[in-house]
């Protein structure tokens, strides 16, 4: 159960530089602690039964963990086994770290790291498409309705897994998908059988699990679709590039957008657009309404439902991902 009387009110970066924390008073976000200053950070949870207890993936050495809310680090002993971290999700009693290679190891209980090989030999014939002589990773892992019942890993390059047994084994979800670049994996927590996965050739949705899939892209020039969130009310929000990061630098834009949708993905109303920076992950705001936008040039903007934006936090590293804590 989470600790009486913490509450989610302070906003964790995960940076290329780094990791953040900052807390809102009034309409502002204030910067309050920055560690890890040496290493690049991947990705970044907070547990769910206590929001002060963060776990942070790096590039080259593995996972850090707090349990004060980031005043003080450790690196996790024993560590993950394969130390190139590009995934982790936080569960009751467990953390999964998905790596590169792609695989994917359990830790339940904080008793040790295991390896769920149905990730791997699900993934074995990947590769990264910026580097072709890397491996594919295991990009993006997701829960339905954070239980491990249902577990979705998505391999960047190489499609979509499900497991319905807590990991044990895997089954590729595929059928309709017609691009295996996958970047997150959105199940609903509102609305029943919901899936949406943004990947580098855009949108798809399914009805039914992952049974199934179709093309949901909006229209127009921005088709690398990188992050995706669902707020309190059941409206998932999209962030979409007009194409993939190596290009985010020329004449100094990478022209994102972001989209909302309140019918299931089956349309997309048009939020912003024309944004400087790629969208690298969004969460949804504090009060359960909204969003917050972590950019690959440093900033943090806030959206509202209508469609308000706003620049909440600028001057920062590259971000990779974001999460609200304690």
């Amino acid at each position: 159960m989470m600790n009486k009387g913490t509450t989610k009110n302070a906003l964790h970066l995960a940076t290329h530089s780094g990791w953040y924390r900052f807390e809102q008073r009034e309409q502002s976000w204030i910067q309050v602690d920055r560690a890890l200053t040496y290493w690049l950070m991947t990705c970044i949870q907070v547990d769910p039964d206590n929001p002060k207890r963060v776990y942070l993936g790096t590039e080259h050495s593995g996972l850090f963990v707090t349990n004060d809310g980031g005043k003080d680090w450790i690196r996790a002993n024993p560590n993950v086994p394969c130390l190139t971290l590009s995934s982790l999700l936080a569960l009751p009693g467990k953390l999964l770290a998905g790596t590169m290679p792609a695989a994917l190891y359990l830790n339940p209980n904080d008793s040790g790291w295991q390896e769920l090989k149905g990730v791997r030999q699900g993934a074995s014939s990947g590769t990264f498409p910026p580097n072709p002589e890397l491996s594919a990773r295991t990009r993006v892992l997701a829960a339905e309705n954070g239980s491990s019942d249902r577990l979705y890993a998505g391999i960047e390059v190489g499609g979509i897994l499900v497991s319905d047994d807590a990991g044990r084994d895997w089954q590729p979800a595929n059928d309709g998908l017609t691009d295996p670049d996958i970047h997150q994996i959105l199940p609903s927590r509102k609305t029943e059988g919901l899936v949406v996965t943004a990947c580098g050739e855009g949108i798809f949705r399914s009805t039914d699990r992952a049974a199934h899939w179709e093309k949901v892209t909006p229209s127009g020039r921005r088709t690398y679709g990188n992050a995706l969130a669902e707020d309190e009310d059941g409206l998932i929000y999209m962030g979409i590039t007009r194409d993939r990061p190596r290009t985010w630098t020329r004449d100094g834009r990478a022209d994102s957008a972001i989209y909302k949708t309140n019918d299931a993905g089956a349309h997309w109303e048009l939020l912003t657009e024309n944004m400087s920076g790629g969208v690298m992950d969004i969460c949804a705001g504090p009060n359960g309404k909204g969003i917050l936008i972590a950019t690959a040039d440093g900033e943090v903007l806030e959206v509202n439902e209508s469609g308000g934006c706003r620049t909440v936090i600028s001057g920062l590293p590259c971000i990779t991902a974001v999460v609200l804590g304690a």
